[in-house]
């Protein structure tokens, strides 16, 4: 019997029908093989370093050498990029008030702060705009230097739309290195005080106004849902950052699994 029958599970008996049968099979094999060999070539066709591949289109073909008897292969061909790394693959998120901003009128009492002379800001009272050092500038900052993605998750609404104080937040957050992926505000308050929970809202920017304290987990999470439909881009929870001056805005953070750090703890306005 010949050996080459054996192996491919065909019966031993000199009739022609039955060579004619291996010689199907042998044929079949040979073109899933093929295509298999073609598959593995053009899986790795238009990728970059990097770059992780999103979901890839399935083609399947499938081959019968008799009734009954069906082997199949599945070939893959990678067509779009999801994904990112390196560059902008983190997110930095910051409060407005007391955290881009400092107190109106005590910009001497903190080194470093500065006044902005003529740029109204409404919150806790309302004043002229004072900016903390990171409100001034990312510059030097992680956020910057990694060329992280930035955005604004607030309770209070930024002065309102189209206000001086916005126009100076959004100059000062895409400068630097940062990436500012829209101008655009959204949020319960992007048109006026209208502060809500924004568990459930549809984030449609970076720039969050009017979140109540304890929700702005939720926008955060916004942001980056927004960031990988419109980007193209999934960042990892580890990789984001948010900055409150407000212990309550940071607790509900926990089992997100983002970081959430509260800032200007010892020079804080305890009135406030």
């Amino acid at each position: 019997c010949d050996p080459w029958l054996k192996l491919l599970d065909c019966p031993c008996r000199e009739v022609p029908l039955d060579s004619a049968c291996c010689i199907m099979k042998v044929i079949g094999w040979f073109t899933v093989a093929a295509l298999g060999v073609l598959a593995v070539s053009l899986q790795g066709c238009g990728s970059s370093g990097g770059s992780v591949p999103a979901t890839p289109a399935e083609t399947t073909v499938t081959t019968t050498s008799k009734p009954g008897l069906r082997e199949t292969t599945t070939s893959t061909m990678t067509s779009t990029t999801t994904n990112m790394t390196g560059p902008a693959a983190c997110l930095c998120v910051f409060d407005i008030d007391r955290t881009l901003t400092g107190k109106q009128g005590e910009a001497g009492a903190c080194p470093g702060n500065q006044e902005l002379s003529g740029v109204n800001d409404t919150a806790y009272g309302g004043g002229t705009l004072v900016l903390s050092k990171v409100g001034q500038s990312l510059e030097g900052t992680f956020c910057a230097t990694k060329g992280c993605y930035v955005g604004v998750v607030s309770a209070g609404d930024g002065s309102g739309d189209k206000s001086a104080e916005r126009a100076e937040l959004v100059k000062r957050l895409g400068a630097s290195g940062a990436k500012l992926a829209s101008e655009e505000w959204c949020g319960p308050s992007s048109k006026g005080e209208a502060r809500a929970t924004c568990q459930g809202f549809d984030v449609t920017s970076p720039l969050v106004v009017g979140c109540v304290d304890g929700t702005k987990q939720y926008a955060v999470k916004g942001i980056m849902a927004w960031i990988a439909k419109t980007e193209k881009v999934t960042l990892k929870d580890e990789d984001v950052y948010h900055f409150d001056d407000r212990a309550n805005n940071i607790s509900p953070f926990s089992g997100f699994g983002f970081n959430a750090i509260e800032i200007s703890c010892a020079s804080r306005d305890k009135s406030q």
